[in-house]
């Protein structure tokens, strides 16, 4: 039985069913049954991570480690995990590129601090490292929906963005497969890409042109705690950009390599959720 963690988000959602085509068992974790959308072939659990009951541990032999942010501390809600998980053979734990580029944004320092406790833990564990989501393109998705001008911080870096699939792939590979026990594996996308070509790829897929527009970081913060984001998460979306500059666009064939094909491309990604920006 394998525990998934974080089960309806991003990755969970992409994960639960990539594991049960291989044939795995999936426990899947949620704080809300009557509003998740898991696979049927899966069996529910329902849990708070603040409240981690160990009982969601037995007959489980490996756990998706993900916390969703819900909650005040989600190094606390992992290490609650890793308290219980005594009788588990393997964790996988989802961390970030951050860690591997030595970043000290808040974000990348409580990964590596969750990357410690796993390590510590006692059970076999794997670390995957994934760089910018795709998936973080929907912040544009009012903007494409409105006047079409996506408006993004001056000097906003280079990326090799990384498809969630992608990630969910590797993640059911590693904990299916053998010979992953002690693996770090950074996690991107094949090739980087400016913001402004992202912004054109868009505007392919969607058959309209998008434009692209630099702003000052100052409008760029008042737009985002005018979503009602706490200050706190945009400084440090921020100060991950500012510390990323010119690893974002850093290049790793892990996908490749884990899974025998290509990654999935933002090309890919676009035509895929087009009718969602129409």
């Amino acid at each position: 039985m394998i525990l998934v963690l974080g089960s309806t988000g991003k990755i969970g959602r992409e994960l639960v069913p990539a594991l049960l085509d291989r044939g795995a068992r999936v426990r899947a974790l949620t704080r809300d049954p009557s509003r998740a959308r898991i696979d049927p072939r899966a069996e529910v659990a329902v849990g708070d991570l603040d409240a981690f009951e160990p009982a969601l541990l037995d007959g489980v032999e490996r756990v998706f480690v993900l916390t969703s942010g819900h909650g005040s501390d989600p190094l606390a809600q992992e290490q609650a995990v890793l308290k219980a998980a005594t009788g588990v053979s393997h964790v996988v734990k989802l961390s970030t590129t951050g860690v591997h580029f030595g970043q000290t944004d808040p974000i990348s320092l409580v990964h590596a601090e969750a990357e410690r406790a796993v390590r510590e833990a006692g059970p076999d564990w794997t670390i995957l490292r994934p760089g910018t989501f795709m998936d973080n393109r929907f912040a544009w998705l009012h903007a494409v929906r409105g006047d079409g001008v996506i408006r993004v911080p001056e000097g906003d870096p280079a990326s090799a963005l990384v498809h969630v699939r992608d990630i969910a792939e590797v993640a059911a590979t590693v904990l299916t497969g053998d010979g992953h026990a002690g693996k770090t594996y950074p996690l991107t996308g094949g090739e980087a890409l400016t913001t402004r070509q992202q912004v054109e790829i868009l505007g392919d897929a969607l058959g309209r042109r998008l434009t692209y527009v630099e702003e000052p970081e100052a409008a760029s913060r008042a737009r985002m705690l005018g979503f009602g984001w706490p200050a706190s998460a945009v400084d440090g979306i921020f100060e991950l950009k500012r510390q990323s500059a010119g690893k974002e666009e850093i290049v790793f064939d892990t996908v490749r390599e884990l899974l025998g094909r290509a990654p999935l491309t933002f090309a890919d990604w676009a035509r895929e959720h087009a009718a969602s920006f129409a």
